[in-house]
C-alpha cells in the first residue's frame, strides 16, 4: 500500500478518489433535479391542452425518469460518502456509529446536491 494514498477502511479506493466520485455523483444528481423541475413544470403547463397531448405524456415520462434518477444517484453518492465517514478505531463498528455515518453522508449528499443545483442553475441561465 502506498503511504501517500490514504485508504478508507479495507477497500482498494483511496479516500480522495471516493470524495471525487461522490462529488461527481452529486453534480449528476443536481442536474437530474433541475431536469426533473423543468419537465414537471412542462407537464403541469401542458396538461389539458388537446393539441399538446403527446408532449404532455412525454413530459410526464421524462419527469418520472429524472425524478427516479435523482433518487438513485443520490443514494449511490451517500453510500460512497458513508465509506469516507466510517469510524477507523474499531474494525467492527457498532450499529450506532454506522447509522451516524449513514445519516451524515445523507445530510452531506442532500446539502451538496442542493448547492450544486443552485450553481448549475446559475450557470445554465447565465449569471448576470
Amino acid at each position: 500500500m502506498n503511504p501517500a494514498m490514504p485508504q478508507s477502511g479495507g477497500s482498494q479506493l483511496p479516500t480522495a478518489l471516493r470524495v471525487v466520485i461522490a462529488v461527481a455523483l452529486m453534480v449528476l444528481a443536481a442536474n437530474c433535479f433541475l431536469k426533473y423541475l423543468w419537465w414537471t413544470a412542462c407537464y403541469s403547463a401542458w396538461g389539458g391542452i388537446p393539441k399538446l397531448a403527446d408532449q404532455w405524456r412525454s413530459a410526464g415520462a421524462r419527469a418520472t425518469l429524472n425524478g427516479w434518477s435523482l433518487i438513485v444517484v443520490g443514494v449511490i453518492a451517500a453510500a460512497v460518502l458513508s465509506r469516507v465517514f466510517r469510524v477507523r478505531g474499531n474494525p467492527r463498528s457498532s450499529l450506532l456509529s454506522r447509522t451516524l455515518c449513514l445519516a451524515l453522508s445523507l445530510l452531506v449528499t442532500i446539502a451538496g446536491t442542493g448547492a450544486f443545483a443552485l450553481v448549475l442553475s446559475w450557470l445554465k441561465q447565465g449569471v448576470h
